[in-house]
């Protein structure tokens, strides 16, 4: 499991430095996928996150799991130390 984590952590890390930047909602919604739900729709949850970031509430919600996920680097731990700032991040980007 650590493993998988160590590669998470590095995939998403080379998606951002070849992407220029991953948004928030990308973070969240795709580590989501990977950590919780593998069947869950990471481009519809991103959508819903981008239009519901032009609050600024929700966009510093986002910010803030974003920035949780990215300082993890296990899905175990993102898990147990991000729940809080994300789980409002992504119930409220499904459709």
């Amino acid at each position: 499991m650590k493993n998988r984590g160590v590669m998470l952590v590095a995939a998403l890390g080379l998606a951002m430095v070849l992407s220029g930047c991953k948004n928030d909602c990308d973070v969240s919604c795709g580590t989501y996928q990977e950590c919780v739900s593998s069947d869950f729709n990471v481009e519809r949850c991103t959508d819903t996150c981008n239009v519901r970031s032009e609050d600024s509430d929700f966009e510093a919600q986002a910010k803030e799991c974003a920035g949780c996920i990215q300082d993890q680097e296990t899905c175990s731990e993102t898990v147990n130390r991000c729940w809080d700032d994300c789980l409002g991040v992504v119930l409220a980007s499904r459709p």
